[in-house]
């Protein structure tokens, strides 16, 4: 017989085929995407972005090298938690965070957050696009973590807390409690103020522009504009010249000269204009454009960007649409540049094509490394996608698909003609008229935008921000030849003048911080978000204007910090913070280069910036008691819980008889056209105040009158009391339809001395104690459902409870929710609390 022997004990380690390489990537939708292409084996979670931050406090040892005190932010323990034990259970540990330095720093953290085992082995990978192949080029490449890209994430990490932290306790101490400065959000609201300081100092010239129009031999006739007087270009806009027609006089005695004079072709010339496409799109661009020709916000640009990147849900799972969204690169990989030549020759021919590829440089710094944004298959056109994406993704998309294929086209192909016709004036000077013609020979890479009228509108094919001004000038014009007489028709005269600059736009002020090298791309979001809610700027008509107190802040940081304050040195500094990143510089030295000449400006500012806590003196007296042969009042600026306003010096005066209660608000919101009339002594108009709770009309004759009338947020009235014709239940006297902080309400004309409100009923018991049902409000404006017995009883939905019975559990009631599919009209649901199941409302 046979001995078989026992078998052997079981391994204390798990088998290879039980082991999962962990693969860690920031966001949930980017984690469910990249699932469906790495299959099994692979384990993939998400970070929910950064893992680790400062804490509220300063957060950094300033003494011992400027060193971080990182935590783990509230709410995140859960995530770490998981991620530890992920990472106990794998094989390999895989780093997939967002390819940019943000995305180094977070995967720098991770490492320093879940502490992987020492025989874990740790891999950095970057996906550039979410796509099998991308993915698969990016997971044959593993790398380790850059570490000059994570200290030059810090740096910058730190010298934003440096700054922030200290400059704002100055501005606590001098201004107000709550007001935030930031290395670069600072310098951003004074371009917006410099800006507007320039509006305000502006001075309108006034000129005269003089145009004709002419006949020739052949149809049709032409305008043309006075060019030049006396050999001497006339002014037209704001370019200054050395001659201008200056007033209504001197324009109507030159039209009469004008009018007298023979007119003759005395120069014509014809040549090729070319007109090239521009570069692939870099994060920057990319926000201008889409602000520019889909008005769209560059926190808008930004989200819906990064939803066409982590992917989309064509029904088969998700696909990423475009490459990485942050890039300052306009670089094309050699196989995206191959791809759209073949496309291009294969929709429009070859005379489409350039005879090379065209190649993009972006500035000095750019990371060359990264590509510039487009889409990951050229082939999916933006016809293919209709009714697959949201409208917004739809747009963005199209945008993004046609710069890519244009970029590399042939230039779009021009004849440029230039009439002139001068004459000799009875005053001995000589007039020249001149236009300009323009013929399409071919369109080149235009052809891309007309592909697809619904989409691209005429503005959408230009580019640059002269083209509109360049097209307005080219005129039809008629076949001539030099020498051929004309006959002036008509001859007008407008007066115009110099216009001031203009304020900045989302994507102007995009343009001027790259152009100025302040900031980086992707921070662009947050300060344009940040310098808002910081009510240091409001938008006006969609351009920027800073409020008074951004105004005074900014005066008062450019007063304390000089050095800080100036774009170019904020330039310099963002110039020394990408040498990290190069390992040209350290992070210490950088640190210490900064922190030197930072505490001598806090020291100075401490001592020498004005106080507006104390107030500061404007040199006025006051209207009240200025005129005083003693004791007399003068006007200060000062800062109070509703903003700024001027108070008289005597305000806090020893004596009481001294004392004067005059203050006037400095910052004056927008008036809407129809001011309110007094309630009480019917004075009209009533002027629009800036209280704790927001905006508010009040009586001009305060305080001999203290008649106010609520206003909505954009200061219009919010109407009176309108009665229901119903009466209270409590106390017999009429319901009145009211406005409250969230919205429109009925009460009693006696509210709040009555108590009673006059509540929506659904009709529907409440499922938790059977008393009734009524819509209500958040402080947000959002309509939830609760029970009338609240606070006794806390019940409260989303969905409006609909008396139906669930067909699979039983339960009384369902919910009513709108459904949006992708593409489709809105649909209503009916959806179980109990169960979950969901069908249309019939």
């Amino acid at each position: 017989m046979i001995a078989i022997p026992d078998p052997p004990p079981p391994s204390p380690f798990k088998t290879l085929e039980s082991l999962l390489k962990l693969v860690i990537v920031e966001s949930p939708s980017k984690a469910k995407t990249i699932t469906k292409y790495l299959g099994k084996g692979f384990k993939v979670m998400a970070s929910v972005g950064h893992i680790r931050d400062l804490p509220r406090k300063l957060g950094v040892d300033i003494e011992n090298g400027f060193q971080e005190e990182y935590e783990i932010p509230a709410g995140k323990e859960k995530v770490v938690r998981e991620l530890k034990a992920a990472a106990k259970e794998a094989e390999e540990l895989i780093l997939a965070t967002d390819p940019d330095r943000e995305g180094e720093a977070i995967s720098w953290h991770l490492t320093q957050a879940i502490k992987p085992p020492k025989a874990l082995p740790v891999k950095r990978v970057r996906f550039h696009e979410i796509t099998p192949a991308g993915i698969q080029k990016a997971m044959a490449v593993p790398s380790q973590i850059d570490r000059h890209l994570v200290d030059a994430q810090r740096a910058r990490r730190v010298l934003d807390r440096l700054v922030g932290y200290k400059v704002s306790q100055v501005l606590w101490d001098k201004v107000r409690r709550g007001l935030s400065a930031g290395r670069v959000q600072s310098v951003a609201v004074r371009l917006i103020v410099d800006r507007e300081r320039e509006i305000q100092a502006f001075q309108a010239v006034e000129f005269w522009v003089l145009q004709g129009r002419f006949r020739g031999g052949n149809p049709p006739p032409f305008t043309m504009r006075l060019a030049r007087l006396g050999g001497q270009t006339l002014q037209v806009g704001n370019k200054e010249t050395r001659r201008r027609v200056q007033d209504a006089a001197e324009a109507e005695k030159l039209r009469q000269q004008i009018l007298q004079a023979p007119w003759k072709v005395t120069g014509l010339e014809t040549k090729e204009k070319r007109k090239n496409p521009g570069a692939p799109f870099t994060t920057a661009r990319l926000q201008q454009e889409a602000a520019q020709k889909l008005r769209f916000s560059v926190t808008r640009t930004m989200q819906v960007a990064q939803r066409l990147y982590e992917g989309v849900d064509f029904g088969q799972g998700p696909v990423g649409l475009i490459t990485y969204m942050r890039t300052d690169s306009p670089r094309l990989a050699p196989e995206a540049i191959q791809a759209a030549r073949d496309f291009a020759e294969q929709k429009y021919g070859k005379d489409y094509l350039p005879a090379k590829p065209r190649v993009f440089t972006g500035k000095a710094g750019a990371q060359e490394a990264h590509e510039a944004i487009r889409p990951t298959e050229l082939a999916r056109t933006p016809e293919s996608l209709r009714g697959h994406l949201k409208p917004d993704e739809f747009r963005l998309y199209a945008l993004i698909w046609r710069r890519t294929l244009a970029s590399q086209m042939e230039a779009a192909r021009f004849d440029e003609t230039v009439v002139e016709a001068e004459s000799a004036l009875a005053s001995g000077e000589s007039a020249s008229f001149e236009a300009k013609g323009e013929v399409e020979r071919f369109p080149g890479w235009i052809a891309v935008y007309r592909a697809d009228q619904d989409e691209s509108k005429a503005e959408d094919i230009e580019d640059g921000a002269d083209m509109a001004e360049e097209l307005a000038e080219h005129v039809g014009l008629p076949a001539l030849r030099l020498g051929e007489s004309l006959k002036l028709e008509q001859l007008d005269a407008e007066q115009q003048f110099t216009k001031p600059p203009a304020r900045f736009s989302e994507a102007t002020l995009v343009k001027e911080l790259e152009e100025d090298g302040i900031g980086r791309p992707s921070t662009y979001a947050a300060i344009i978000a940040t310098i808002q809610d910081r009510d240091y700027v409001k938008k006006h008509e969609g351009r920027f204007k800073p409020t008074e107190l951004g105004m005074v802040v900014t005066d008062l940081l450019v007063q304390g910090f000089h050095d800080l304050m100036d774009p170019k040195y904020t330039s310099g500094l963002e110039g020394r913070l990408d040498r990290i990143e190069e390992g040209e510089l350290s992070f210490l030295k950088a640190m210490k280069d900064f922190y030197g000449p930072f505490e001598q400006a806090l020291a100075s500012a401490g001592q020498h910036m004005q106080n507006l806590k104390a107030g500061v003196a404007t040199g006025e007296k006051c209207p009240k008691c200025g005129d005083r042969k003693k004791g007399a009042g003068t006007l200060l600026k000062r800062i109070g819980r509703n903003g700024l306003f001027l108070g008289c010096t005597n305000y806090t005066a020893e004596k009481d008889a001294d004392k004067c209660d005059y203050t006037a608000d400095l910052e004056k919101m927008e008036e809407p056209e129809d001011a309110p009339e007094c309630p009480l002594c019917g004075a009209t108009p009533m002027a629009l105040r800036k209280g704790q709770w927001g905006p508010f009309w009040a009586c001009t004759n305060y305080p001999a009158c203290k008649g106010i009338r609520k206003a909505d947020p954009k200061g219009i009235p919010i109407p009176a009391d309108v009665p229901t014709g119903e009466n209270c239940p409590t106390c017999g006297k009429a319901f009145v339809k009211r406005h409250g902080r969230y919205g429109e309400f009925v009460c009693c004309v006696d509210y709040p001395a009555c108590k009673t409100v006059k509540k929506e009923i659904l009709g529907v018991p409440c499922p938790k104690c059977g008393g009734d049902l009524s819509p209500r409000k958040t402080r947000f404006g959002k309509v939830f459902y609760g029970c009338t017995k609240y606070p006794k009883c806390d019940f409260t939905a989303w969905e409006k409870p609909v008396p139906r019975t669930c067909p699979k559990c039983k339960n009384p009631t369902m919910g009513e929710k709108q459904r949006k599919p992708r593409g489709k009209d809105p649909i209503t649901v009916l959806i179980c609390p109990n169960c979950k199941h969901e069908e249309p409302m019939g």
